[in-house]
Parts: structure tokens; C-alpha cells; sequence
């Protein structure tokens, strides 16, 4: 049976009220547009820098999935982008070999099993692009082209989990009929991922071991047998051996994550380069194959060890391919590096970070150790894909008013074209609202950042409805880019602010960690100044503002509702109200455990988590909330949801929940996305409609 769509007047007959028009020949923005965005991701270009391959997403309304599609576009612009892959596929990860001669994507049929790695993995003749994919014999998991084009690696589950065998037939039988779950260790499910095997257990949970095997296909050779799995794989520029990371505590539920770099060469021997208790992934060989640069942080394990009230900061490192000491290449830039590349002279190591609102690529010199931001603007820039000279490269770039686009310039930035218009038609037919960017102090004077999108015909004549909208993390944050949601609320006539309060990144280490132990003092401080700021700049009704946010916004909100009865009301998605509670329901307890200082049995953390708990402050709800949560949350559990629910209606406090089920924490299927954001709207209209007006006969 066909899916009823939701009518395109509903946004603008819920809201209420008349809204001045935008530009003539545009409409007003409505729920079902969003199923209208095209997104782009994982841009490749080829290596002699003509081409640039990437994925193309789509939403199939109809069949309420997401659909993504290999394409390509000439990096000049001559012609208008193609697709490659066959509909059939969901294609993602494209590459080139290192001549250009072969594309690699993967691509999975509908319905194929989750663990069929080999047959998702498709290659196309550069020459012969037209052609159907092929497979090539021996590739079992995502190729990675070895620079002399003779290998392909690729890293494989080495075997698939054991079946339980019983000692009897009436055993069998007891144990086929139970439906339920058991286990005896910690990390038994995780978001999206559903109930998990026993991770201590390798017959239970294999690793993913690494793999070679000739460029034109055969029997697959195992290089490393370490029973952990391999990850971040790199081949050293003279194709002889490869860098990986792999964390030897894979099988230890007491230890967090802490990967060391490790090397193997083609025919199997494997050095070990590090083993000091920090986190290392993403290496990189310099050209000459002697150094390799490599992300790494102080493991979580060592930070809670030394009790600091922190985090760790993580930098670019180099270290001989040999062995021997890091060297810090980043120790004076005070941001988060994206994964490291080298340019080809071996004097500067390239990497992506996020600078405020806004992400671009950077380099550092390796001599002089000092950091230059490459690419500028008010804008996301993300998947820098250089050509082999390193002359040209390819990227995907949006902004608060437009969808990421592909785009491609010179290493430096320079000349930038933009290759694709996915979505022009449709940002033309809307009229999106480009933000505007907002700098102010918090309560200490500590500067915030944060952006404004006015409404759909603002006049600042007249008083506009405010929704304050917060991130997730806390560790991430809000920036240049385009987000369909807060459009939606501009385009029903709200003035929605949304800030990077303490705890975000792009501002760097002081205040990425300055929530550390108390989620929901300072940058509650931080999002009502950038409430109290907006009201200075824009003509605000105070008597109709909304609040909302979703995870740690989420958690946020419930926060906010505690702490003040300014708003008319709330939308909490996903967020926490009872952190001891949260401690063992949720899939990453680990949360808990750092930047909360401890466990909930321990004195100290109990009282931290029990005093940044919004439940503790339930007396004080009095805004009428709506939740809005997934049934298969893993990471937030709806049993947070449901405390804060109970905890407004017994106070005669009104309050409306609203469950997906099979929805997790990410991963939102399309359809309950929209009807998410129509909730969301019959939400705002119900408690932020401006107050009816009488008017006389004569008026009339």
C-alpha cells in the first residue's frame, strides 16, 4: 500500500499565523522536503587528477531507506556528473588504484548477508567505465592498492563465529525454544549494533586480520595472525610493507581502547612501534617511506588513572619507520586533527580539523613544527582526496543555507570549482535562510560562538517566537553547515538560535574540557547568554520561546527545564535525566566513568552524578515537554525518557512521548525523521502561537 505523504500546507497551517513572503518565486519550506536532499560524501579523485568519484545518497521515499550511489564528474567541469554503479547496489568507499586504472567501491545488494564481504566489493576498468563491475578472485574486504600496483590488502574476519554445540538432543531442544538473551560480560549490546557475542571470546567474536593478494586477483595471503583486529592500513610507499593499528587489550573489558602502531612487511614479519599506553590511529608514510606520521592521544585508561580533570589532547606525531621516539608536530595548535597525509616533498603533513563553526584543511611544517589553515570561509569542508602530484584535489563543501556539494581547486585552495548542483533546484524552490553568526560572552566572560536563522520574512518590527537549539557530544558542535531541521523552524516563522557552548570543539583544549565533572553548569550559562545576546540583536517574544536538543542537547534541555521556567515550552530527544541510573543501562559506560569522575559507587562520583542528574531538579519542571526517543536506544535508553515523562505529568505539568520503535540513538529511517519534525512542529504551534487577536466589524 502506497505511503501517504504528509500535505505540503502543513507547515504553514500549523504555525498559525501569517508570515511575511521571502522571495517571490520561492515557498516556504515543509516537512516533506526533506526527503528532497541529496548528500555527497567520500569524494575520490582519480590520481592523474581528471576525475572525482563519489557517493550520491538519496532517499527512497516509497521504501523508506537510504539509497547511495557511486557517481563521477570530469574534475574540470565539462560535463555534468554520472552514475556508475548499478541501482541495485547501495555503493559506498570509492578508490583508486595508484595508475588510475582501476575504481574500487563497495557495493551491497538488498538483502545480501551482512558478513558477505567478498561479494560487496566491485572494481571498474577506468578505461571502460560503461562496463558492468566485476569482482576480482581473492578480495574479501575493502581494497587498499599498494603504490606499485602489484597487491591488494584488505583487512577480513578470519572466521565466522562458532556455532554452540550441545551434549544431548533434549539439550538442543531446551536451547532452540528459549527466545531470551544471556551473557556474562560487559559489553553485551551496543547502539545500532544490537546484542553482541562475547568479545573476550575470539571463537565468538574473530578478528579482522590482514590480507594481501596479487592486483589481478588469486589466493588471498595472510600477513598477521595476532587474534586482534587491524585497522587504519597503509602501504609504505615501495608497496614491500604496511602500517596498521591494533590494540592488543581488544579482549580486556577493563581496558579502554589504547591501539598501537605496529608495521608488517609483504612477507609477513611484523614489527611493533609502540607500547606507552596511548591511543594511535590513521598513520601515514612520509615519501620515502622512513617516517610515519600517526594521530594519537593518552589512552582513556591513563586519564582516569592520573584523575586529572580532563581529557587528553590528541596531535600529529611522527616517528621512524624503524622505531624510536615520537615527535609531536602539532604541540602548539590547540585544536582536534583530522587523519594525517604527506604532501610529496615529506616537509608538510596535511589534515582536516574544525576551527570554530567551520572545518577546513590544514598543514603542518614537520621541521618547523607550525600549523597553516589551507582552505578558508564561513563553510564545512570535509574528504580532501589530493591527485597523486599532489597538484589539484577534491573535497565536499556546504554552508548554513546550501547541502554539501563536490568541489574540487588546487592544493593550496586556490581556483575552486564547484562540480555538482545536486541540490540547487531545490535550495532555489525553498529559499533556505543563511545564518548569521553571533559572538558573544557567557556569564564568566568566557566568548561563545553561535549563529542565528532568522524566520522566513523577519521583520524587526514585529516580536518573533525564539527556539534555542543545542548539539550533541558535548564534544562536537554546530557550525557552516546546512541542517534541515533548524531550516524548518526558520521557515514556519521562528528565530532559532543555536550556540557551541563550553565542552564543544573547535575552540580549542580549555574549553573542549571545561564541562569535564559538570555537564549542565557552564554551558548552561553559555546557551542562556546566547538567548540573552539574541535578544539584543533581534526583536524576541519573551513570552513565546522554545527550547530543544537531542543526545547530550537532549540531556541538555532536560537540564534547562530544571534550572528555568523562561521557555513555553521543550523538545527533548534522546537525553539523559538520571545519570546513575544511565550508568548501567547504557551501551558506553565510559561516559559515566570519565567525565564524571568514577562509578556510581564511588562517594565522590555518585554525589558529581547525582547533583548533574536534571531529575534530582523535578520539583522545578513547570514547560510543558515533548519527548521524542527510539525504543532500541542503546545509548541513551528510553527508560531515561519515560523518568522525566512520569516525573511532569505527576505534577500536572503537560507532556507528550512519542516512540519510534527499531529506532536506535543514530541511524533514523526517513520516515521517522519527518514524522519526528512534524511532531516537533505541532509541538511549537501548540505552546508558541502567537496570542489570538480580535479585530473590529470595520476590520473585518
Amino acid at each position: 500500500m502506497a505511503r501517504r505523504r504528509f500535505p505540503i500546507v502543513i507547515a504553514t497551517a500549523l504555525l498559525g499565523c501569517a508570515l511575511l513572503p521571502g522571495r517571490a518565486d520561492a515557498r516556504q519550506l515543509a516537512v516533506e522536503d526533506y526527503y528532497r536532499i541529496v548528500s555527497v560524501q567520500s569524494p575520490a579523485m582519480s590520481p592523474d587528477g581528471k576525475w572525482v568519484a563519489f557517493i550520491r545518497t538519496t532517499i527512497v521515499e516509497a521504501e523508506n531507506r537510504r539509497q547511495g550511489e557511486l557517481w563521477i564528474a570530469p574534475s574540470d567541469g565539462s560535463a555534468p556528473p554520472r552514475r556508475l554503479s548499478d541501482p541495485a547496489l547501495n555503493a559506498s568507499a570509492p578508490r583508486w588504484s595508484a595508475d588510475g586504472q582501476l575504481l574500487a567501491f563497495s557495493g551491497r545488494r538488498r538483502g545480501a548477508p551482512a558478513d558477505d564481504e567478498g561479494g560487496s566489493i566491485w572494481f571498474l576498468r577506468a578505461a571502460r567505465l560503461d562496463e558492468p563491475a566485476v569482482h576480482i578472485k581473492g578480495v574479501d574486504g575493502t581494497p587498499i592498492f599498494s603504490p606499485d600496483n602489484k597487491w591488494i590488502a584488505f583487512t577480513k574476519r578470519i572466521a565466522r563465529p562458532k556455532a554452540p554445540t550441545y551434549a544431548t538432543e533434549a539439550e538442543r531442544t531446551i536451547n532452540e525454544r528459549f527466545k531470551g538473551k544471556a551473557y556474562e560480560w560487559i559489553q553485551y549490546r551496543f547502539d545500532q549494533r544490537g546484542y553482541l557475542p562475547d568479545p573476550r571470546d575470539p571463537a565468538a567474536t574473530p578478528p579482522d586480520e590482514l590480507f594481501i593478494v596479487a592486483r589481478d586477483g588469486g589466493d588471498a595471503k595472510q600477513l598477521t595472525r595476532g587474534g586482534i583486529n587491524v585497522s587504519g592500513v597503509a602501504w609504505r610507499p615501495d608497496g614491500g610493507a604496511l602500517a596498521y593499528v591494533a590494540n592488543e587489550f581488544q579482549r580486556d573489558e577493563y581496558t579502554y581502547p589504547r591501539a598501537d602502531l605496529w608495521t608488517v612487511t609483504i612477507d609477513g614479519t611484523t614489527t611493533r612501534l609502540t607500547n606507552d599506553g596511548y591511543d594511535h590511529n590513521s598513520p601515514a608514510w612520509s615519501p620515502d617511506g622512513r617516517t610515519i606520521a600517526v594521530r594519537r592521544e593518552q589512552g582513556l585508561s591513563a586519564v582516569m588513572a592520573s584523575k586529572q580533570m580532563h581529557g587528553a589532547p590528541t596531535d600529529i606525531f611522527t616517528i621512524a619507520a624503524s622505531g624510536g621516539a615520537l615527535t609531536n608536530i602539532t604541540p602548539d595548535w590547540d585544536l582536534l586533527p583530522g587523519p594525517p597525509a604527506w604532501g610529496p616533498d615529506g616537509r608538510s603533513v596535511y589534515f582536516n580539523g574544525g576551527i570554530g563553526g567551520s572545518d577546513h584543511l590544514f598543514r603542518a611544517a614537520v621541521s618547523s613544527r607550525s600549523v597553516e589553515q589551507i582552505t578558508s570561509g564561513e563553510r564545512h569542508l570535509a574528504g580532501f582526496s589530493p591527485s597523486a602530484r599532489w597538484d589539484a584535489m577534491a573535497y565536499v563543501g556546504g554552508d548554513s543555507a546550501h547541502p554539501e556539494e563536490v568541489f574540487v581547486s588546487a592544493i593550496d585552495g586556490r581556483g575552486e570549482k564547484r562540480i555538482s548542483s545536486f541540490n540547487d533546484a531545490f535550495v532555489k524552490d525553498v529559499e533556505a535562510a543563511t545564518a548569521d553568526r553571533i559572538l558573544f560572552k557567557s556569564k564568566d566572560g568566557t566568548p561563545v560562538e553561535g549563529w542565528v536563522l532568522k524566520p522566513r520574512g523577519y521583520d524587526p518590527s514585529r516580536a518573533w517566537p525564539l527556539i534555542l537549539a543545542m548539539h550533541g557530544g558535548p564534544h562536537s558542535g554546530y557550525g557552516n553547515d546546512f541542517s534541515f531541521e533548524h531550516q524548518l523552524f526558520a521557515a514556519n516563522g521562528y528565530l532559532v538560535v543555536y550556540t557551541n557552548p563550553r565542552g564543544s570543539t573547535g575552540y580549542g583544549e580549555k574549553f573542549l574540557w571545561a564541562t569535564w565533572g559538570g555537564w549542565g553548569n557552564l554551558d548552561f550559562e553559555d546557551v542562556m547568554a546566547g538567548v540573552d545576546y539574541a535578544k539584543t540583536k533581534y526583536n524576541v517574544d519573551e513570552k513565546r520561546m522554545g527550547v530543544t536538543g537531542y543526545s547530550y542537547g537532549g540531556f541538555l534541555t532536560n537540564w534547562v527545564i530544571g534550572h528555568t521556567t523562561r521557555f513555553a515550552a521543550a523538545i527533548s530527544g534522546a537525553g539523559i535525566a538520571n545519570w546513575i541510573s544511565d550508568y548501567a543501562t547504557s551501551d558506553i559506560p565510559r561516559t559515566k566513568e570519565s567525565e564524571f569522575l568514577g562509578s556510581p559507587w564511588d562517594p565522590k562520583a555518585h554525589e558529581v552524578l547525582r547533583k548533574q542528574s536534571p531529575i534530582e531538579y523535578a520539583a522545578n519542571f513547570k514547560t510543558p515537554t515533548l519527548f521524542v526517543d527510539g525504543e532500541s536506544d542503546a545509548r541513551v535508553p528510553i527508560e531515561e525518557a519515560e523518568q522525566m515523562y512520569m516525573a511532569l505529568r505527576k505534577q500536572h505539568v503537560p507532556a507528550r512521548m512519542v516512540r519510534y520503535p527499531d529506532t536506535y540513538h543514530g541511524g533514523w529511517t526517513p520516515w521517522n525523521a519527518v514524522h519526528r519534525y512534524y511532531e516537533e512542529l505541532k509541538w511549537w504551534t501548540r505552546y508558541l502561537e502567537p496570542a489570538k487577536t480580535t479585530t473590529s466589524a470595520a476590520q473585518r
